[in-house]
């Protein structure tokens, strides 16, 4: 076997989840738009990328384990880091174009700080305020203008959709708080999707939004596309964690944002406008900051030590 060296894998893995990523919010669009109710693709990307990790976890010898610990985890962050996002997502996917709504994912490491800071696990930063500023003036710049999107009307769902990065930023700052020690990433990944499909199936049958497999051949090959590319970027993510820690993890933002506006032309000859640039380069930059602040503190606290 090749032995790759671990910093070189990580850039690898970290360039596949960027890529993979990116794709998920065309393929959104061509899922939702072809049929698929939002909260069904919901539990299908749930329930299938669940039962991938699984059966990876248990050929690794990682069984899920049902303490009250892990329950707690499996419930908590299986709702706000994977049913309750993926169904906004999936919402708003035939709301706005997947280019300008893949933006929304720099702001998650954004306000992850803010979280943060409020809970204090996290000290105060003039850098990354800062940067949070200038993320804020992002997201302004990409839905207050009337040309910013294709249509003025967009911007409300593209508000609405702000909601997915919070509800990520609040399971970055409670994973490290309420993960069970001893616990693999792909078992404890496995359980918070397989207990988010669980939550999402009263949901999907109380507001009838059921879906098997019925629809054209290209609707069906976008939800198992969807699976797929979630199983993929759990397995990735806990490795790069692994390998480099999670502020290093954090530039995937970088490549996914511009993977996603690159999958967008490429399946739909969708361009974004002069507005959403100018977005992604305050985004960017306020991502920046943010990153070079808590790269800073870090290694203050290392050398204190």
């Amino acid at each position: 076997m090749i032995n790759i060296p671990d910093r070189f894998r990580a850039i690898l893995l970290l360039f596949l989840c960027g890529i993979v990523f990116g794709l998920l919010f065309s393929i959104n669009v061509i899922a939702v738009e072809g049929g698929v109710p939002a909260i069904a693709y919901a539990f299908w990307q749930c329930f299938g990328s669940g039962l991938i990790l699984i059966v990876y976890a248990i050929i690794r010898g990682n069984y899920l384990r049902f303490s009250y610990a892990h329950i707690r985890t499996y419930i908590l962050l299986g709702l706000l880091g994977m049913a309750f996002p993926l169904s906004i997502l999936a919402y708003v996917a035939p709301k706005v174009p997947p280019g300008p709504l893949t933006l929304l994912l720099v702001l998650s490491p954004l306000l992850t700080y803010v979280f943060s800071v409020l809970l204090k696990l996290d000290s105060f930063r003039w850098l990354s305020v800062f940067g949070i500023f200038f993320g804020i003036a992002g997201v302004a710049l990409a839905v207050l203008p009337d040309s910013a999107l294709p249509e003025p009307g967009m911007a409300t769902w593209m508000l609405l959709g702000v909601l997915a990065p919070v509800s990520f930023a609040a399971v970055n700052v409670l994973a490290g708080k309420y993960r069970p020690p001893e616990s693999a990433g792909e078992s404890l990944s496995a359980g918070l999707l397989l207990l988010s499909a669980i939550v999402l199936t009263p949901i999907m049958f109380i507001t009838d939004q059921l879906f098997a497999f019925d629809a054209p051949l290209e609707v069906n090959l976008a939800v198992l596309w969807s699976i797929l590319i979630n199983a993929i970027f759990w397995l990735a993510f806990f490795e790069i964690v692994r390998i480099a820690g999670p502020v290093f993890f954090a530039q995937f933002n970088f490549i996914a944002v511009i993977c996603g506006i690159a999958w967008a032309y490429i399946i739909f000859d969708q361009l974004p406008s002069v507005y959403i640039w100018g977005s992604v380069g305050l985004l960017f930059f306020g991502l920046t900051l943010v990153l070079s602040s808590t790269r800073r503190s870090n290694k203050k606290i290392f050398i204190t030590k």
